[in-house]
Order: structure tokens, then C-alpha cells, then sequence
């Protein structure tokens, strides 16, 4: 061995990992379009999927439209069997003139019909003959009846669009952020990838352990707003419409941001546990203090509850202040059970005592 040849330093975690400052640009530039790559395919795939992921998104405001206006034809028939004066005289029957063509009621009645009671009109540049009846109807009661029907035919109770090239931008923007949610797992991958060469293996055993807890915790807090606040929301804002006598014309635009940013929001909420470990490990909390605090810490976050929660009514909050509440002692029982090293009792000399070499 020369005298040049250095033994690698057994402590050094770094030895086979160490760049110089170009090394790491290249290795940053590398994964950066490995990352972009993927995303790009994702989004291409995106395309063939964004109309279900669309359809999923605004079901929740659909569904809560439909049950607004199914309510107010509901209401309106108990009014009319309850004999509600206003009710009762706009349902008075109303008189329709009706024409059959001549030979459709000769042919059912089974009878010679006078032409003298018969209605000419043009049909085709030919002369038709009909036979003219006055029919009666309740207008309230058609109404009720026909509901569901007009639905399916007239305007639906569905997100609407205020210009033409509203639903293309609002379908590109669907497309990114589901190119984006497919492609995180690869995204984030190569970010890892690249941050882990400057981890100590401690670090690297932590990240492993932790990442795919706070992918779980943000998954449910995603599935927990919109499945269970997303309806009850949309049912408590449309219930203002329903008391202040409004009309509902949702935008399609709108919603969507509302309906993106909603669970994610809920989504990071869900990261307290790791954020108290976090807090924990650092030495800005300790357990005692998160045991002691515990009743300040619940009514915070029944505070943030009800700021977030973009509904008035009590049954939201709690979908979002109760799982937070349960995080918050799971937060302590991962302090618990993983506690902080304590730190080395390391006696160190007065400054009188020391000597100067």
C-alpha cells in the first residue's frame, strides 16, 4: 500500500455515497426528469380517466341538488294534503284544449262523427281533421307527478357552466391533479432517492418507518371528507338557499376547488400524531406536557374544526374534531412507545478549571 492510499474511515456513513457539488446537480438533474417522465405518462393516461374522476367529483353536489329539489316537491305535496289555503288555490283545476285526429277516435269509439264538430287545421300542406276536448288539471298535482321525468328531459340538478370553454379547462385541470395523484408514488420516489443519499441510516430507518404511517393517515382523512363531511356540507350550505328562498346555480368551477383543496386539507390533519413525535423528538414537547395540555389541545382543535368545516351544523365538525381528537392520543402513544433518547450527562469544566494549551 503507498504512502498516498488512505484506510476508509469505518464511521464514515458516507463513504461510497460522497459527491462532490457537480455530482449532486447531475444526480438532482437525473431524477428531476425521471420524475417529470412519469408524471407526463400519467397525465397522458389521465385523459382516458377524467371523466369518471369528474363524475366523482361532483357527485357529492349532484346527489345533495337532486335530494334539495326532491324536498321541495315533498314539501310542496304535504302542503297540499295538509289543505294549505295558498297551495290549495294554485292548484285549481285549469282548463286545456286537447285535439285527437278524427279517425284515431272514430276508430276507438266505434262511431260516425258529425263534420260539423270538427276542427280543420294544416298538417303537411293538407287539410287534418280533429276532434276538439276541453280537459281539466291540477297544475300542482302535474307537477308533482311529472318531477322526476322533466328532470331526466328539461335542466338537470346538475354543476353548471357559465361559458363554453369552461368544461374543457375544468376537465384539464381534473386531468393534472389526477396525472399528478398517480404519479406521486413515482414522484416521490425519486425524491426519496435522491434525499437519501445525505440521510444517516437512522434517519433513513425513520423516513421508513413514518412515510408510509402519514400516506395511510392522509388516505383516510382524504376518504373521511368525501365520503362522510363533503354530503353533509353541501346539505348545509343548500339549506341556507332552502331558508333564504334562493335559487342554487352551482358552478362546475367552483365546486372543484372546493372539492380538491377540502381533502387535502383534511388530509394533513390527520398528520397530528406524527407531527407531535416530530415535536416530541426535537424537545419543543414532551408527553407530560401533551397529557397535561390535553383539554386545551381538544378544544383547539374543536376550534379548527368548526373554522374548516365550511358547514354551520354540528354533525361535520365532529367527523373532523373526533378522529383529531383520537390522532392526538395516538400522537402520545407513538411517543410512548418510541421515546427519545436521553441525552448524555457529559460533565463539562468551568472555565477556571480549564487550561489553556
Amino acid at each position: 500500500m503507498s504512502s498516498g492510499d488512505k484506510q476508509p474511515d469505518p464511521d464514515d456513513f458516507f463513504t461510497e455515497t460522497r459527491m462532490s457539488f457537480g455530482d449532486h446537480i447531475e444526480d438532482l438533474r437525473t431524477h428531476l426528469w425521471r420524475a417529470i417522465k412519469g408524471f407526463v405518462i400519467a397525465l397522458v393516461f389521465s385523459f382516458f380517466i377524467g371523466k369518471p374522476v369528474l363524475a366523482f367529483i361532483a357527485r357529492p353536489v349532484e346527489e345533495q341538488l337532486a335530494a334539495f329539489y326532491d324536498e321541495r316537491v315533498k314539501r310542496v305535496a304535504e302542503d297540499l294534503k295538509a289543505n294549505d289555503p295558498e297551495m290549495v288555490q294554485m292548484n285549481e283545476p285549469r282548463q286545456m284544449e286537447l285535439l285527437f285526429p278524427r279517425e284515431q277516435i272514430e276508430q276507438r269509439l266505434k262511431i260516425k262523427l258529425d263534420p260539423t264538430v270538427l276542427t280543420v287545421l294544416k298538417k303537411d300542406d293538407k287539410d287534418v281533421q280533429y276532434v276538439s276536448l276541453t280537459a281539466e288539471f291540477r297544475p300542482l298535482d302535474l307537477e308533482i307527478s311529472t318531477h322526476k321525468a322533466r328532470q331526466k328531459v328539461g335542466r338537470r340538478p346538475v354543476l353548471s357552466t357559465l361559458n363554453v370553454q369552461e368544461a374543457f379547462i375544468v376537465y384539464f385541470k381534473v386531468c393534472i391533479v389526477t396525472g399528478f395523484v398517480i404519479a406521486s408514488p413515482w414522484v416521490f420516489f425519486q425524491i426519496w432517492s435522491f434525499v437519501a443519499a445525505g440521510l444517516y441510516p437512522q434517519e433513513k430507518r425513520y423516513v421508513n418507518v413514518f412515510l408510509p404511517v402519514s400516506l395511510g393517515l392522509f388516505l383516510i382523512g382524504v376518504a373521511v371528507c368525501e365520503f362522510l363531511v363533503m354530503p353533509r356540507a353541501v346539505e348545509a350550505l343548500l339549506w341556507f338557499n332552502q331558508w333564504l328562498d334562493l335559487e342554487p346555480d352551482l358552478r362546475l368551477n367552483e365546486w372543484l376547488g372546493f372539492a380538491i383543496w377540502m381533502p387535502v386539507i383534511f388530509g394533513a390533519s390527520f398528520q397530528t400524531p406524527l407531527v407531535m413525535l416530530f415535536l416530541e423528538r426535537i424537545g419543543v414537547m414532551t408527553v407530560a406536557i401533551y397529557r397535561g395540555k390535553r383539554r386545551i389541545a381538544w378544544f383547539v382543535m374543536a376550534v379548527f374544526a368548526a373554522i374548516i368545516t365550511p358547514s354551520t351544523d354540528a354533525l361535520s365538525m365532529l367527523f373532523l374534531w373526533v378522529p383529531m381528537s383520537l390522532l392526538y392520543e395516538l400522537g402520545i402513544g407513538f411517543c410512548l412507545l418510541s421515546p427519545r433518547r436521553p441525552k448524555l450527562d457529559v460533565d463539562v469544566p468551568e472555565p477556571e478549571d480549564m487550561v489553556e494549551v
